[in-house]
């Protein structure tokens, strides 16, 4: 929903157009709607400032809260990558996942024991597709259970072990592969927003 927000001074509206002109500029990678979102929120909030600004002339008020705001490329910039990055996600981009998840390494411990985690999720489910693959050229490949109860991934027959869903083994591992590459993409896509959420305008 686009808002209204009326100005008196001529002089105070060429500060907001041109305020709005340089905003609409940065954020032209973006989807209408997320430009429209990230727009009103940033335009909300220099209103509002303007609003509480105790100079006398309009215009001044306008140019004290753009002042306050601070620079443009510092404010949008991570914002429109992490936004670009979670559309990306959503299309199951193979590069963004990469992305995302170096951008996610480089925030701490905590974020670093997410990324191995997401990372070795995305291995086992390209594992798990690598070898339907295989599986299809050399039955031997597959997920094999041995007498101790353990289980063992194998490109090669294991003489000493029971081969698990041998028949279906790579129909079985496509879906499970396709299953959890979406859903690690989505919790990816989750953490990002966490992310997105927490910048201020």
């Amino acid at each position: 929903m686009t808002l209204d927000f009326p100005i008196e001074s001529k002089l105070a509206q060429k500060v907001w157009d041109n305020f709005k002109r340089e905003l609409d500029h940065k954020l032209k990678d973006l989807s209408p709607s997320e430009q429209e979102e990230v727009s009103q929120e940033l335009l909300s909030h220099l209103y509002e400032s303007a609003l509480n600004d105790p100079a006398d002339l309009e215009e001044e008020r306008y140019l004290n809260a753009i002042e306050r705001l601070g620079s443009l490329d510092d404010t949008l910039t991570p914002l429109v990558e992490d936004l670009l990055l979670h559309s990306s996600l959503t299309k199951g981009n193979p590069f963004a996942v990469i992305s995302s998840l170096k951008k996610t390494a480089s925030k701490g411990l905590v974020h670093i024991l997410g990324t191995c985690i997401l990372g070795f999720g995305y291995f086992t489910c390209i594992m798990l597709f690598v070898m339907a693959i295989a599986h299809l050229f050399d039955p031997g490949v597959g997920i094999w259970l041995h007498e101790s109860g353990s289980l063992s991934f194998s490109f090669s027959a294991q003489p000493d072990a029971t081969q698990f869903l041998a028949s279906y083994f790579s129909l079985a591992a496509i879906i499970f592969s396709g299953i959890g590459y979406l859903f690690l993409n989505r919790l990816l896509r989750f953490f990002i927003s966490l992310s997105t959420q927490s910048k201020t305008y």
